[in-house]
């Protein structure tokens, strides 16, 4: 049984304070604790690691079956590595960790804390890279990154030990790297789908990460308004192979530097879930996620305490070859307690059996999501309770897509009002100045030009035909929100 934090105190109203409830949430549901002495650094319970690893899972099966090898790379890059990259290092040098000292002796080069891993990553690949035959390279490795995060921190968005999976990719020429960020962004789209967190792929126009010729990034609306980008794929071009000197020789002998991609997510997927899914009770969880997906709790007094809790031993046994299930018959707890607790910690499926039960050979199944209470038959209980799975998993994302709000405005007045109150993602023309893109930031207060709708072309016209700051003729259709 996972112990909730003060779970007695309850928790805020989620429409009246989304900040403090998410807080509230991950605390007293076991995800995060924040009581490491060193801020920005999370300790994660056994609970909420699980459902992390449960996104990495579906991710990480998602890299195999595409032809992805998981590999390992050292967390500390001597300096002279990062330094071979510039406009790498230059994007990330007020954010890196550097080890300067080992034991007593000050080290002879100071080495920085992974900030990502392109760099050690490639400084390997120009050995394993010799000929067309090797190519492509496509790997991929789940770890921590570290990064000083100057920003203020808050947990599952902005940390300064990221929990991270990337994927690096090498390929002969540059139209199979532009075909693998396709690749990425499908990979990436059918893991969104399965955690239930919809999101918008867009092609990033402004702050595009350092050393990439281009990205794509996929980003989803929280609650309160306000956007969070959910990771990025980047198309890197040559940049990185010509620092490193990546080279491979064609068939007709000639070398050649190799075209290469990258792309990553973060811890970032399990806060997507809590804020989108969750309710006044706690947390709901997907059942892909979900580390307990039913739950039994069997209701007895003294006499009837055997016979309903062998019956449901021999439930669990009915249903764990197909799904994660348990059994609380903890006796210290009374079952309306473990109904709170369950629903706190978003198991999609409780089962309560009592002696009714027990008698009729059938089960009474309540869902996290509408509360909604059932009594079937014993006999075909796996089918049911799959199907129930299913449907919550696919009730949960289509519920989760209504929050993605958008609108078009065509004015600035109207802009900073629907990004000062009700958010999401606003859709304007732009003239592609970057001295308007900073006026609208700065007018709006935080709304940021995200970038164009990927694989979607949209002509500028009615009310996004011109620029939204300056009048002019738009050349794009853009996004704007207010970010995390």
């Amino acid at each position: 049984m996972v112990k909730i934090v003060a779970e007695e105190e309850g928790i805020q109203n989620k429409k009246s304070n989304f900040s403090e409830w998410f807080h509230e949430v991950i605390e007293k549901a076991g995800i995060i604790d924040q009581r490491y002495p060193l801020q920005g650094f999370l300790v994660y319970p056994w609970y909420g690691f699980a459902i992390h690893e449960s996104c990495m899972r579906i991710l990480e099966g998602l890299l195999d079956r595409t032809g992805h090898k998981k590999c390992y790379f050292p967390p500390l890059i001597p300096e002279r590595l990062i330094k071979k990259e510039a406009e790498h290092i230059h994007g990330f040098e007020d954010e890196v960790f550097w080890v300067t000292q080992a034991g007593k002796n000050p080290m002879e080069e100071r080495c920085a804390l992974r900030p990502t891993s392109e760099t050690v990553m490639y400084e390997m690949l120009k050995l394993w890279i010799r000929s067309h035959r090797d190519l492509p390279v496509k790997i991929y490795q789940s770890t921590s990154v570290f990064r000083y995060e100057t920003k203020h921190t808050r947990p599952l968005i902005r940390d300064r030990e990221i929990l991270w999976n990337e994927a690096h990719t090498s390929h002969a020429t540059a139209g199979k790297a532009a075909k693998q960020i396709e690749e990425g962004v499908a990979i990436y789209q059918e893991l969104f789908d399965k955690i239930a967190v919809p999101v918008k792929f867009f092609d990033v126009m402004v702050g595009v990460f350092a050393g990439a010729a281009g990205a794509v990034e996929p980003y989803t609306v929280f609650p309160d308004g306000r956007v969070v980008e959910m990771g990025s794929v980047n198309n890197l071009g040559q940049r990185f192979s010509k620092a490193f000197d990546v080279k491979f020789a064609r068939e007709d002998g000639s070398e050649e530097h190799v075209y290469q991609t990258c792309y990553g997510v973060s811890e970032r997927m399990t806060a997507a879930i809590v804020a989108l899914h969750g309710d006044d009770k706690g947390l709901v969880l997907p059942p892909s996620v979900a580390p307990t997906q039913v739950v039994i709790v069997p209701i007895y007094n003294n006499k009837t305490k055997k016979a309903v809790i062998s019956y449901a031993q021999n439930v669990c046994k009915k249903l764990c070859c197909c799904m994660r299930v348990e059994v609380d018959a903890h006796e210290e707890c009374t079952p309306g307690w473990k109904f709170n607790h369950y629903e706190m910690l978003g198991v999609p499926l409780r089962v309560e059996i009592g002696p009714k039960e027990a008698k009729g050979k059938s089960v009474t199944i309540v869902s996290r999501i509408d509360g909604k209470k059932e009594t079937v038959k014993l006999a075909g209980v796996e089918k049911t309770v799959c199907k129930k799975l299913d449907d919550a998993q696919k009730v949960m994302l289509e519920h989760a897509k209504k929050t993605q709000q958008t609108n078009d405005v065509g004015g600035m007045s109207e802009l900073k009002n629907i990004i000062g109150t009700k958010g999401g993602f606003v859709r304007v023309g732009w003239c592609g100045g970057k001295e308007c893109a900073d006026w609208i930031k700065s007018e709006t207060k935080g709304g940021e030009i995200i970038g164009t709708l990927h694989g979607k072309s949209e002509k500028p016209a009615g009310k996004v035909g011109k620029c939204i700051y300056c009048g002019k003729k738009a050349e794009h259709v853009v996004y704007v929100a207010n970010m995390y």
